[in-house]
């Protein structure tokens, strides 16, 4: 049971982590296309191998965590809701954070675009 919950936890917080990590990453790139400087372009371009371990990291525990979580669900999360009338609570939250990390890999798809136009743009300068 512990190691349920536990799993159950680190799969919200695995979430979390993705959701930090993706927007972090859209905002910096966003400020670095905005203010245009060299040094912000290679910053963005240098810290998004990383953030692909963070957020790709994040990703597949969710998917492997999530497996888990599916086979324990009714009796770990379910019946306690029922129990307690959070039913609704419990379906919110879930529709939250699917709705979050769905938004999530739509912006890191645009940032990976991004990322591949800052790196021909500094490959092209140094030429």
């Amino acid at each position: 049971g512990i190691l349920v919950m536990l799993n159950n936890y680190f799969h919200d917080f695995a979430t979390a982590i993705f959701v930090v990590a993706t927007y972090g990453m859209t905002l910096l790139v966003r400020y670095a296309e905005a203010k245009g400087g060299r040094d912000l372009r290679d910053m963005c371009v240098a810290f998004y191998p990383r953030m692909v371990h963070l957020a790709g990291g994040s990703a597949i525990f969710l998917f492997i965590a999530g497996i888990i979580r599916t086979f324990t669900y009714k009796e770990y999360e379910w019946n306690s809701a029922v129990e307690h009338g959070q039913v609704e609570a419990l379906m919110i939250k879930h529709v939250l954070l699917f709705v979050l990390f769905a938004i999530g890999v739509y912006f890191w798809v645009g940032v990976h675009r991004k990322i591949k136009a800052m790196r021909k743009e500094i490959l092209r300068v140094e030429a």
